[in-house]
């Protein structure tokens, strides 16, 4: 049986939010226990070592590097992150068939040749205009709505996806203008724009992991929850099939669409059961491509505009995630926006990364000795849309139930994707810290 003590806080999910999360409240002195389903922390982001490699959950960068939000969990714990230097290491984008270096700052965009010239200038007066703006006026309108409003340049109008992409949402006509215009402002003020932590997911973990357990913190793997225990309006604890985890607050680390597999919707107001269940996530194919000899020497990355496609060459940026003489890249591409994932779907994507791949590299696929496919049903659990944007998501303490939290991507954080898991942990630390 699980153990009889009461714990402060009982965690469900092993997750960056979940994993931050017991780690600041460990740091804070807390009584914390976290309860995961699968057999390896990090959710979305677990790692397993294996002849040699470090093989991620697909690809895993942390925005702005030691100006962004994940840094700052760390700096609070008093163990930063160790990001590897890239800013001279060029990014690329690939638009209309063919690779450009990524331009950096509006006199990067102006010199850029991804562009027409008459475009360039249309796209300075815009992103002037865009950084000007309040987010909070425009959550509620799809970035391309912002962007007709002021412009109707056909030619830039379609490379609007690379700033909508910045927030893992390629369609301009789906992302919340003010998610988009929150991030830019961030990026505009960061040294760095993306940061690559040594080791990738595996450092991320593993310190997290030594937080909790420096701060008298469990972790307990495998041992997936049954329900959250409630009793006069109070959340007091986690029933899993080991036992009964009583605590004084419970924290939901996990996609909110799963919320009602362990609570009654009886407990909640229908417009939060209504926004629950028609939360929607994006999804993907990952591909890590493994080589005997370097076939290129980017380490920037590359970005797709017109096409939802991401590209990290891992070995060439870390050579700590392969064994010597081994290089491996990861190639990903999100499926269309509510796509079911079926064979032909996999097969139709993969098919395009490799195209992708040999226009870009040539003679790279000839030269893989192994491959890595991975299907990912849920990259972001909450995608940002306007409906999904900051304002409406749910608040990270429950209004309805007392002593009960929520964090993670689908919860209101800041940022996007991660960003979002990390800033909600910093929030519920705060909450928690300020009332008692």
């Amino acid at each position: 049986m699980a153990n009889s003590t009461t714990y402060d806080v009982v965690i469900i999910g092993a997750g960056f939010a979940g994993l931050s999360a017991a780690a600041l409240l460990a740091n804070q002195g807390r009584r914390v226990v976290v309860l995961e389903q699968a057999a390896r922390l990090g959710g979305r982001a677990s790692y397993f070592e294996q002849d040699g490699f470090t093989w991620q959950y697909g690809q895993h960068s942390h925005r702005l590097a030691k100006d962004g939000i994940a840094a700052q969990v760390f700096d609070r714990l008093g163990d930063p992150l160790e990001f590897i230097d890239t800013r001279k290491d060029t990014a690329y984008l690939y638009f209309d068939g063919s690779l450009y270096p990524r331009p950096e700052g509006l006199l990067g965009f102006l010199r850029s040749s991804v562009l027409p010239l008459k475009a360039r200038f249309n796209f300075l007066r815009f992103f002037v205009k865009l950084l000007a703006q309040d987010a909070e006026d425009w959550y509620d309108r799809t970035f391309l709505d912002m962007y007709r409003q002021w412009h109707s340049d056909p030619y830039l109008e379609r490379f609007l996806s690379f700033l909508s992409f910045t927030i893992m949402i390629p369609d301009p006509a789906m992302a919340s203008a003010g998610e988009v215009i929150h991030f830019l402002k961030r990026a505009a003020r960061a040294r760095v724009k993306q940061g690559e932590p040594k080791g990738g997911s595996k450092q991320v973990i593993e310190k997290l992991q030594r937080a909790i357990e420096r701060g008298r913190g469990e972790i307990r793997l495998s041992e997936p929850a049954e329900a959250i225990l409630v009793e006069h309006g109070r959340a007091v604890g986690v029933r899993t099939g080991v036992g009964e985890y009583r605590a004084d607050r419970v924290v939901a680390a996990f996609p909110l669409f799963h919320l009602f597999e362990l609570i009654s919707e009886d407990q909640f107001r229908p417009d939060f059961i209504d926004h629950v269940k028609g939360i929607r996530s994006s999804s993907g194919l990952s591909i890590d491509f493994v080589f005997d000899e370097p076939v290129t020497d980017i380490k920037g990355g590359i970005l797709g505009v017109d096409v939802p496609l991401w590209v990290k060459f891992q070995s060439n940026i870390d050579t700590t995630i392969a064994p010597p003489g081994k290089h491996v890249t990861t190639w990903a591409m999100l499926f269309e926006p509510g796509a079911t994932i079926t064979k032909q779907l996999v097969d139709e994507t993969e098919a395009r990364i490799k195209s992708i791949m040999e226009e870009t590299i040539p003679g790279a696929l000839a030269k893989v000795v192994r491959e890595r496919k991975l299907v990912l049903p849920v990259i972001n659990a909450n995608m940002l849309i306007p409906r999904q944007s900051y304002p409406h998501r749910p608040a990270i303490a429950c209004e309805e139930v007392e002593r009960l939290y929520f964090i993670g991507d689908t919860t209101q954080g800041d940022g996007c994707s991660g960003d979002i898991a990390f800033s909600s942990a910093m929030k519920l630390a705060n909450l928690i810290g300020l009332r008692d």
